[in-house]
């Protein structure tokens, strides 16, 4: 299979610091990421905040198109693109739904909404591995009537992975009754209650913003994780990054549909290798990073 054959997945903002750290600076040079050092007034990527999510956001868009640039060329469109989470801004902008330029100033705006609904709102984000549906919801519903709190179904990564998002006493609880059951809990270093009713709140703002924006037919088929279909219609493709806010990620169904489509694999564009790992364990289809794709063949 050559680089062209693959599909472009992206990552939400679930990246460790220093990953996301070392992504922006081996490509401190592309313009996004010039970018977002004048956007937050940094010298330097170590100056930023990748504590923050208002600069998380925008720094993992300009860092995933930037090593996307950097492999395939400025010009180049996959067969298809999708992303998780914040990654699916990213993957709209990458295959021409709306400008990279245009795509970055929604990444900032989208980060400084979560950041601060997650003030009015404090929520936590944790992975559960090992359980299956059924032992997910009665863990989950569990803790509702226990506590009274709010515990979403925010990511259903693989047939053993779902992410829980909601109010920090609800994760906590989550985790204490998922160590219980011999089930790993891993919460994430993500601050907030993303993909949760916690979110509902910034869903009007946010979708103002997305209808201010220019949204145009893409080069290729975008694929949204919030639906798991396939998406050419601009409108469609600007309503799912509006309800991404609350609703799930449905990534195993998403992966299924690229492979349903004909695309033999997808290069994990970064930062990190969180989708690449994923997809080596679920193997739907072949998944690779960027640093193993195949050489191009040469033409004639």
């Amino acid at each position: 299979m050559t680089a062209e054959q693959y599909g472009v997945a992206f990552p939400g903002q679930g990246v460790k610091a220093h990953t996301l750290l070392l992504a922006l600076c081996a490509h401190v040079r592309h313009p996004l990421v010039a970018r977002l050092l004048k956007t937050f007034s940094a010298a330097h990527p170590e100056a930023l905040d990748l504590g923050d999510t208002a600069i998380v956001q925008p720094a993992t868009f300009a860092a995933g198109i930037a090593a996307a640039d950097a492999a395939f060329g400025p010009d180049h469109r996959p067969p298809v693109a999708l992303g998780h989470s914040l990654g699916e801004l990213t993957a709209a902008a990458y295959v021409g739904f709306l400008g990279a330029d245009e795509g970055f100033e929604l990444a900032v705006d989208r980060g400084r909404l979560c950041h601060d609904q997650g003030l009015r709102r404090p929520g936590a984000m944790v992975a559960i591995v090992g359980a299956d549906a059924g032992e997910l919801e009665w863990l989950r519903r569990g803790v509702i009537a226990e506590h009274g709190e709010i515990l979403d179904v925010a990511g259903l990564n693989s047939a053993r992975q779902t992410v829980l998002s909601g109010t920090p006493e609800a994760v906590a609880a989550a985790v204490r009754i998922a160590e219980e059951q011999c089930l790993r809990a891993e919460v994430l270093p993500i601050p907030g209650g993303f993909h949760s009713s916690l979110m509902m709140d910034a869903v009007p703002a946010w979708r103002r913003r997305l209808e201010s924006t220019d949204f145009r037919p893409g080069a290729t088929r975008f694929v949204s994780a919030i639906d798991a279909r396939p998406h050419t219609d601009p409108g469609q493709v600007r309503e799912q990054l509006a309800r991404g806010l609350v609703l799930p990620v449905r990534w195993q169904e998403a992966v299924h549909t690229v492979r349903d489509l004909g695309v033999p694999g997808l290069v994990d564009a970064g930062p990190g290798t969180t989708l690449l790992k994923l997809g080596r364990r679920a193997r739907t289809l072949e998944f690779t990073g960027l640093g193993a794709l195949p050489e191009p063949v040469p033409p004639g």
